[in-house]
């Protein structure tokens, strides 16, 4: 019998297995983005725009893949990124993916807008979870995250700075996304259809806004409650740099502001803030957004090379990791290779993607010679015209 990596050496060719399983309700919340998906789309093209040149005559290497953040070092410059509604899209998600990152000590990520909560979650990260922050415009509902964060072992924050409002989706409107899913004829027949979806949805209980839900109850004391159903993910939400100052003075460990796109931003962010996340969230929110690829190398340049930087949008391969960080990223984050994985071939998928992920990057440094992650930053990178660059490297 063939090992997994013969029938599914790469994460796109997972891709159709993950579709077939997923009732079409949960795979459009995964695969769509906004408006005519010309982000989503742009955030895949703009990889075969950027090319390393090999440089050999330099022996043979075992790679090292350690990256340290924070203090805290990881076997690999990646990580999963935060996702919402995630065991809308495989049941139970939230915690097999906190397992496997702990397995192969790479940082887990959990949206405040996940189905399971973070107390829950917190559990299986043995204190080395991020949280990421959706902010909410009350207050009092924002403290008490943080404070369910940290008292469940959470040690870095992420503040999402790119929602201001809510995106149009249009294609998860026409699918009749909702957190619980609506309860219809149409629903019934899409989970049907996916039977080890709606068996893995019995056993782990209907998706719910694990964290937020509580804000939505009778028993919350704020001063509001958030809106139920799948509005519960699109609250009110506010953030100024007086509201991340505050912020600042309130999480006692390291912050990421995500979903900057802007120099100006980023500059301003990085006196504020431990690490700045470029993002424009998978290309859900604006459409028109360029890729964060096509903003790093500037954002890199004018910030030095010891500041934090941390991308995602559209990663999808070790190779594509591997452009990320040498167009000067410290850490790649991806969401939907896992998504995918997991939605393939089970919990076992989410370690799969993984080991495809890690085995992608190290082969491409065995074959450049790089011997770590600073030796790979340093390769000479070409550039398309869209880069408003020719050559880049972090030298």
């Amino acid at each position: 019998m063939s090992s997994l990596v013969d029938k599914y050496p790469r994460v796109s060719d997972m891709v159709d297995i993950a579709k077939r399983r997923m009732p079409h309700f949960a795979s459009e919340y995964l695969f769509a983005g906004t408006g005519y998906d010309e982000a989503l789309e742009n955030n895949r093209k703009v990889f075969n725009k950027i090319y390393l040149v090999p440089n050999y005559l330099k022996g043979t290497v075992n790679p090292n893949l350690k990256t340290k953040l924070f203090g805290q070092e990881y076997d690999a410059p990646f990580g999963m990124a935060p996702v919402g509604m995630t065991s809308l899209m495989w049941p139970g998600a939230e915690v097999a993916l906190s397992k496997m990152s702990v397995k192969n000590n790479i940082p887990f990520s959990l949206s405040t807008v996940a189905c399971t909560s973070v107390e829950e979650v917190g559990k299986h990260l043995n204190g080395t979870g991020w949280f990421q922050l959706y902010p909410p415009a009350d207050k009092a509902i924002r403290n008490d995250l943080l404070k369910r964060a940290k008292n469940s072992g959470f040690k870095t924050l992420i503040i999402t700075a790119d929602i201001p409002a809510s995106s149009r989706r249009e294609r998860l409107r026409m699918a009749g996304v909702s957190v619980p899913p609506k309860n219809n004829i149409r629903t019934f027949f899409q989970a049907a259809i996916c039977p080890m979806w709606s068996i893995n949805t019995l056993i782990n209980g209907i998706p719910a806004f694990g964290t937020m839900d509580q804000y939505s109850d009778g028993n919350w004391h704020g001063n509001a409650k958030s809106k139920a159903g799948f509005a519960g993910s699109q609250m009110q939400r506010y953030l100024d740099w007086d509201y991340l100052k505050e912020v600042r003075d309130i999480w006692k460990g390291p912050i990421i502001l995500k979903g900057l796109m802007h120099l100006d931003d980023a500059i301003k962010a990085a006196k504020v803030v431990d690490a700045i996340y470029l993002s424009n969230h998978g290309g859900r929110q604006i459409d028109i957004a360029p890729s964060p690829l096509q903003i790093l190398p500037e954002v890199r340049k004018k910030l030095g090379l010891k500041f934090p930087i941390i991308i995602d949008s559209g990663f999808y391969s070790g190779q594509d990791i591997c452009k990320g960080l040498m167009l000067g990223a410290d850490f790649i984050m991806t969401g939907r290779p896992f998504i995918i994985g997991i939605a393939a071939l089970g919990h076992k998928g989410a370690n799969h993607v993984h080991d495809i992920l890690k085995d992608e990057l190290s082969n491409v440094m065995e074959q450049i010679c790089a011997k770590n992650i600073k030796e790979l930053k340093s390769q000479k990178v070409v550039l398309e015209d869209s880069f408003n660059l020719k050559n880049f490297n972090l030298k």
